[in-house]
């Protein structure tokens, strides 16, 4: 009886901190899920239609870090009913999307190279040894979107490096994978390093002001993945990718271990009957 009694009360709690939330704030014009507050308060709300892996856990684990890359700072975040409402910072400046046609190819490479910047501080992070060589696992220890499903559904975390690839090449299971490449291809996939990986940098995500990088965002997705794994998402021609900033990251050098793994892992990749998914790179 006194445990719902105290589930009621917690629904209610959660009830009012939403109706407080949307009272508040209102829509922020071109998004769907975003809303910003009233009476001028920097900050923003993030809406999604999800339990786990949200915003919250990605930057309290990245603030954890103590790197020193600009991203929004967690105020609060709460769960109504199977759906996180998330309260951070906003970035000052604007969406590189809206002013990518008046932005000079040196300005856009001046910003790739700052977002390269960010990149390597996050592939100096590692794994706590309780999840050591899981992947495709968000901050929160909890699946991710799936390529494979056109992100429309979630799988992982995978127990090895080799496995998720397995699964990204449409392999029944690992014998069948290890019967269809060599060796050699399979090694370097194995000896490809976990990274800390954010999957979706287009002009989107990065925020700028006065010419310059002013924050990085929408870190939801964001999870320990084969450090290829950002390789294949800065290589990926679409919107929100093109031009000068895909001819940057085309030409970019990444560590050896994630160039190897990203020229070995397209070798199979082409070979799946979900090409037109997975054989390009891999990303929202």
């Amino acid at each position: 009886m006194m445990g719902d009694i105290w589930v009621r009360l917690q629904d209610l709690f959660r009830f009012f901190q939403r109706l407080l939330i949307i009272g508040l704030t209102r829509p922020l014009q071109g998004t769907h899920n975003i809303r910003t507050f009233y009476f001028n308060i920097p900050w923003v709300v993030k809406v999604t239609q999800r339990t786990t892996s949200t915003e919250a856990h990605a930057l309290r684990y990245l603030h954890s870090t103590g790197l020193d890359i600009p991203i929004p700072k967690l105020i609060f975040s709460c769960v109504y009913r199977g759906t996180t409402y998330t309260i951070m910072t906003r970035v000052p400046g604007r969406n590189m999307h809206a002013i990518a046609k008046d932005m000079t190819p040196d300005v856009v490479q001046t910003i790739a190279s700052e977002v390269s910047t960010v990149l390597n501080k996050l592939d100096t992070l590692r794994q706590a040894p309780s999840d050591a060589g899981k992947v495709m696992m968000s901050a929160s220890g909890h699946d991710l979107p799936d390529p494979v499903f056109f992100f429309e559904k979630r799988s992982g975390p995978y127990p090895s490096v080799i496995e998720l690839w397995a699964h990204c090449g449409d392999y029944s299971s690992l014998d069948e994978m290890q019967g269809d490449n060599d060796v050699r291809t399979l090694d370097i996939m194995a000896a490809d390093p976990i990274r800390y990986v954010h999957p979706d940098l287009r002009f989107y995500n990065i925020i700028v002001r006065d010419g310059h990088l002013s924050g990085i965002i929408d870190w939801e997705d964001s999870g320990w993945f084969p450090s290829s794994w950002q390789v294949h998402t800065m290589r990926w021609p679409r919107v929100g990718c093109s031009g000068v900033w895909l001819q940057y990251w085309l030409q970019y050098q990444f560590s050896n271990e994630a160039e190897a793994a990203y020229a070995a892992s397209k070798s199979f990749l082409i070979k799946s009957p979900l090409d037109q998914v997975i054989a390009r790179p891999l990303s929202t």
